[in-house]
């Protein structure tokens, strides 16, 4: 029989996708940078505008948006779900609406901050623990999961790695001052 996941649980599996998802989505940053008429503007200017983080910012939610639909749909579970052993238990039947209108509200939630610390503290304080998006859905999430736990630690690690990775050699783009060394590394260098 499976239980709801604790709001630990819950709060760790979306740090880690979080995370996880700003690494794809820099990932997809640093294809667009390179590929696009952004790259030889930042080289002009060394800094990205408002207009170009805005952009970034989109690509973000964009990237988070689409995982999170095709892998809860797909998987019923997301990478970092399935490191904190959780799954998504739909009421209705896993179709892709439930998963897009799950999603939409999830983001939502989640990129605005006060909805979010709301949708939590009224889960943790709900007997089913359904935040939000989970009431919207008609979803639960549960503290069992069908994958190995494993594949979930793996693309996580990969996420914070494409991360690391893109903060390391975009760091001068958003204005940071970051005097690591890393760059020196060939391990960082292309």
């Amino acid at each position: 029989m499976n239980t709801n996941a604790s709001m630990i649980d819950r709060f760790f599996a979306v740090l880690f996708d979080l995370l996880t998802f700003l690494g794809l989505a820099s990932g997809v940053a640093m294809l667009t940078l390179s590929f696009s008429e952004i790259d030889t503007e930042v080289k002009e200017t060394a800094t990205l505008s408002t207009t170009e983080l805005l952009k970034l910012f989109g690509i973000l939610v964009l990237v988070y948006f689409v995982l999170d639909v095709l892998l809860v749909r797909i998987f019923a579970t997301t990478p970092g779900k399935l490191a904190m052993n959780c799954d998504v238990d739909f009421h209705r039947g896993n179709s892709m609406i439930y998963c897009i209108i799950r999603s939409f509200f999830r983001v939502i939630c989640l990129f605005t901050i006060i909805p979010a610390i709301f949708s939590y503290l009224s889960a943790s304080a709900n007997i089913d623990s359904q935040t939000f998006h989970d009431r919207i859905a008609k979803t639960n999430v549960t503290n069992s999961t069908r994958m190995p736990r494993w594949v979930g630690v793996v693309i996580v690690l990969l996420g914070i790695t494409l991360l690391v990775f893109f903060i390391v050699n975009h760091h001068d783009v958003f204005g940071l001052n970051i005097k690591l060394g890393l760059p020196d590394f060939k391990i960082f260098t292309f």
